[in-house]
């Protein structure tokens, strides 16, 4: 009896330790970019680059890009993953292209997917933004609600790979034929 009230004991220790040094849950960003074991192939910080491959259009004079990061995984067949991070003051024109008009489909989320491996700049709280996100929550929108600050990020896969070629039918060498068949025509004389 001792001993299974000891291991209750310590595991209860253990899992009182983990949770005390558990990261902060309440930040819906997990930094880390660096101790990803899979470094990118190319990483872009120009920011209107970003902003273009993020949102189908150029900024605006008034779109202030605070922040911009795109990576992107690829070997010889080309790209296989990627993922992009921006943080920008948006014009109206920008607010009302992603809010109003939907441009891509976003629902609000009342809880936003957890981002992980974002630049340290990247810092987004629940209390302080409003969510939209697809679907399958790579492509999230979180607007200030205190601030005209939007932070934005989205991810995915590059091309799936096609079926390999398939091989040809394997071909059997029938003779040249000449003039005549290379066999006899029946005779029905023989068959009686």
């Amino acid at each position: 009896m001792k001993a299974v009230l000891a291991i209750v004991m310590v595991a209860l220790l253990a899992w009182l330790g983990w949770a005390l040094m558990a990261p902060d849950r309440e930040t819906l960003v997990a930094g880390g970019a660096a101790a990803n074991p899979d470094p990118p192939t190319t990483t872009t910080v120009d920011g209107a680059a970003v902003f273009r491959q993020a949102f189908w259009k150029r900024p605006t004079a008034n779109d202030r890009i605070l922040h911009a990061e795109r990576r992107v995984w690829s070997d010889e067949d080309g790209v296989e993953k990627w993922e992009w991070f921006l943080a920008v003051e948006p014009s109206p024109e920008l607010v009302k292209y992603l809010r109003e008009d939907n441009a891509f489909s976003l629902s609000p989320a009342s809880s936003p997917v957890t981002v992980k491996g974002a630049p340290a700049w990247f810092s987004v709280r629940p209390g302080e933004v409003e969510v939209l996100q697809s679907r399958q929550g790579k492509m999230q929108l979180f607007f200030g609600k205190t601030k005209n600050l939007l932070y934005a990020t989205d991810a995915g896969g590059g091309f799936t790979k096609g079926a390999e070629a398939p091989t040809p039918p394997q071909v059997l060498h029938v003779p040249k034929p000449g003039r005549l068949p290379p066999t006899p025509p029946p005779n029905p004389q023989i068959n009686e």
